[in-house]
């Protein structure tokens, strides 16, 4: 059965944006196989999820098919600390009838993401 193994976002500032999701989703820069081209490979637990690959771009990320990413279930009160601290812009949100809470933080370059709870 197929499954989501990672996601690939072409950044600019590739240190920054590992900055944020390190700080927003407790994930770490980590082990990437010495390819041709810039970039990192962030983990989240023990997988390597975001591939973020560094492009040169002269603005925030364009509108297009992918909205945003989303990442869960965290505790509500420790994954909004580590947002509130993150100094990025956020939202809360919920996923009707369901009990799963969302926030929506904007990052750097305007990335999305969307960080589950459970209400």
């Amino acid at each position: 059965m197929p499954h989501l193994d990672h996601v690939n976002i072409a950044v600019v500032d590739g240190p920054r944006m590992v900055q944020f999701l390190e700080t927003v989703l407790e994930a770490r820069d980590g082990f990437r196989p010495p390819f041709g081209f810039p970039g990192h490979w962030v983990y989240v637990g023990d997988q390597p999820v975001i591939h973020l690959t560094v492009v040169e771009r002269s603005t925030d990320f364009p509108e297009g098919i992918v909205n945003h990413v989303a990442f869960g279930v965290y505790e509500f009160e420790a994954a909004k600390a580590r947002v509130e601290v993150s100094g990025y812009p956020w939202k809360l949100a919920g996923i009707p009838g369901t009990p799963i809470g969302q926030i929506f933080v904007t990052g750097p370059e305007g990335l999305l993401v969307e960080i589950q709870y459970r209400r």
